[in-house]
């Protein structure tokens, strides 16, 4: 009677064991994914207005500086005077014939 009753208690344990999954596991948000260290959040610094300038084309562009050299470009009417860009130390000051020649470069294939 004893052995029923310890079996009985088992088979009842192990069927209410796997009543509690609910389908399909969650994703983690971005958060989550960024403290778990699956994603690596990008540095950011203040990039400044240095100068503006424009091609030959007649296209306006914005070099910006930030931190230890770090420059980025952007094609725009109105330049912000500062904004948030990635951190890339010690690059090269971008050239705005250059990159209007290989951005027609890739448009022609």
């Amino acid at each position: 009677m004893v052995f029923k009753t310890l079996i009985l208690l088992l088979v009842s344990s192990v069927a209410f064991a796997d009543a509690k999954t609910y389908g399909t596991k969650k994703d983690y948000n971005r958060q989550q994914k960024i403290q778990r260290g699956d994603v690596i959040k990008p540095k950011l610094t203040t990039c400044r207005l240095k100068k503006i300038i424009q091609s030959k084309s007649g296209e306006k562009a914005c070099i910006y500086q930030g931190g230890n050299k770090t420059f980025d470009l952007l094609f725009d009417n109105n330049c912000p005077k500062q904004f948030k860009c990635k951190y890339q130390p010690n690059s090269k000051e971008p050239n705005i014939d250059s990159v209007m020649d290989s951005l027609n470069s890739i448009g022609k294939k």
